[in-house]
């Protein structure tokens, strides 16, 4: 005799970067022990690539893990965890002047993504020449360590991969069309403060942010810290 199945719920919600309304279900037991295993690795990529992996197979519909932009990837996913788990997540956070831990509850439901609204993806370099970006998506990232983002050639990298077109008062030049040596060779010919420009449109990409002001338990030391990525609201 078959065991019978149980049927999950099915919501929806919004990818900020696109705006396309997507449907989903609540990862199982199967999906959580996939990602039990990567956290207890501690391994980024292997994270990275569990929580593609639940989306994949929580996401109603066909959709391109790798294309999502970073910041997508991790509501998706926090939308996920509050309908599989719970919404409310327990936290830690060290005070800034003694460092005791202090607990405390975050509402998963209600983190947003910051910043998006403000952030123009057209980089203006002179008057008549300029860049359109877009966001990095999850393959741009993929094997790049958090630490080596300020690392010249990461950013430079990341810098061309991010480019979709060149524009100038006569023509749009899209980057997929053009060798890569060629878009570098356009980056290198910019002076300093035009590059800045560019640089600057990765350093405020928009995120999931929020922040939090505590009195430590301890010292009662008043504490106003923000909780920024996707590791930050499981600490």
């Amino acid at each position: 005799m078959a065991l019978p199945i149980v049927n999950s719920s099915r919501y929806t919600t919004t990818i900020p970067s696109t705006g396309v309304e997507v449907e989903y279900r609540p990862y199982l037991v199967k999906e959580e022990k996939i990602l039990m295993i990567a956290m207890e690795s501690k391994d980024n990529v292997a994270i990275t690539k569990a929580v593609k992996d639940v989306i994949k197979a929580c996401v109603i519909g066909d959709i391109d893990v790798n294309r999502l932009a970073t910041f997508d990837l991790e509501f998706l996913f926090l939308k996920l965890r509050a309908k599989s788990v719970g919404e409310v997540a327990e936290i830690s956070l060290k005070c800034s002047e003694c460092e005791t831990p202090n607990e405390m509850t975050i509402n998963l439901d209600e983190l947003e993504v910051q910043g998006l609204e403000d952030h123009d993806n057209v980089i203006q370099i002179t008057d008549t020449v300029g860049i359109t970006m877009r966001y990095p998506s999850v393959a741009d990232v993929a094997g790049i360590n958090p630490e080596d983002l300020g690392k010249v050639n990461v950013v430079m990298k990341l810098i061309v991969s991010c480019m979709e077109s060149i524009f100038d008062a006569d023509a749009v030049y899209a980057c997929k069309d053009e060798s890569t040596k060629n878009v570098q060779d356009f980056l290198d010919s910019l002076n300093s403060s035009q590059f800045r420009k560019i640089a600057e449109f990765l350093q405020k990409i928009p995120a999931i942010s929020k922040t939090l002001n505590f009195k430590c338990k301890s010292c009662n030391h008043e504490n106003e810290l923000e909780l920024k990525g996707l590791e930050s609201f499981f600490s």
